[in-house]
């Protein structure tokens, strides 16, 4: 498949993504029953041999059916580069929670044209939930569909639960205030991080998630599937050279909430462009 797909070839190019998210699984329960290795890497985050296995098992995958496309992985170096299709991989996302034995973790993949994602998935083998979304065909957990029922005034506001990344990555994207401002304004801002905070937004179970100083494998999956939910995601970006510079301050959730999260925090920095 060359150029952009169509809906038509998008739905096939789905089923084949959620195959290879269910292999993925099984290298997962398997190395949970048997143990896995883990270490740190030069930016003192954890990467473990299931990491690297997931990845491995993706690519291969990937290849034997889209040997034109370009592959970008958290672990791994890119390959291809000839197609205007790019694969992006997380292969465990909340690595952390992972390694500690909590099961709040999940692969990532995303497929984009250009820039923008076409086709997104989060799994979360630790709690047997799947989304999946593609452009122009709605967004899915389990086969059921996910659509976001936005608040109906501004009043329900404060019974919003805000999900939040770490504090450190607010620090790393140079914005703590953003951090401390939303902890200040708002009665039910608990801190949810990874994907698993992604998912909880796509839920509609917290109001909105903010999760700052992300890479691309970690944001890609969750924009295409919050815009098919019919929720919003605004994004401002810090681009470098390499893909694996590029860092994104996301906003994702039930558009009111993200709204009001916009304006809570305009003197600090609001998110404008998308990803």
């Amino acid at each position: 498949m060359n150029g952009a797909p169509a809906a038509a070839d998008l739905k096939v190019v789905l089923s084949d993504a959620l195959g290879i998210v269910r292999e993925t699984r099984a290298l997962i329960r398997n190395a949970l029953d048997k143990g896995f290795t883990h270490r740190s890497k030069a930016d003192g985050t954890f990467v473990t041999d299931v990491d690297i296995a997931v990845e491995e098992k993706v690519r291969t995958l990937l290849a034997a059916r889209y040997p034109a496309h370009r592959v970008i992985g958290e672990e791994l170096p890119e390959t291809g580069g000839g197609d205007a299709l790019t694969w992006v991989i997380d292969p465990i996302d909340g690595t952390k929670s992972f390694r500690h034995g909590v099961p709040l973790y999940g692969t990532l993949l995303a497929l984009l044209q250009g820039d923008d994602p076409v086709l997104g998935i989060i799994d979360l083998p630790g709690l047997d939930k799947t989304y999946s979304a593609a452009r122009g065909l709605g967004a899915r957990c389990n086969g059921r569909v996910v659509a976001l029922e936005d608040l109906s005034g501004d009043e329900a506001l404060d019974r919003e639960i805000i999900g939040i990344g770490d504090r450190q990555q607010f620090v790393s994207a140079g914005l703590p205030s953003v951090f401390d401002t939303l902890m200040r304004a708002h009665p039910g801002v608990r801190t949810y991080t990874d994907c698993f905070g992604h998912a909880l937004a796509l839920d509609g179970s917290v109001g909105a998630m903010v999760d700052y100083d992300l890479r691309v494998w970690d944001t890609m999956a969750s924009k295409v599937l919050m815009e098919e939910a019919g929720g919003r995601y605004v994004c401002s970006e810090r681009t470098g050279n390499d893909p694996r510079e590029r860092r994104f301050d996301v906003i994702l959730g039930k558009p009111r909430v993200v709204d009001w999260i916009l304006d809570l925090i305009a003197t600090d920095e609001r998110p404008t462009g998308k990803a």
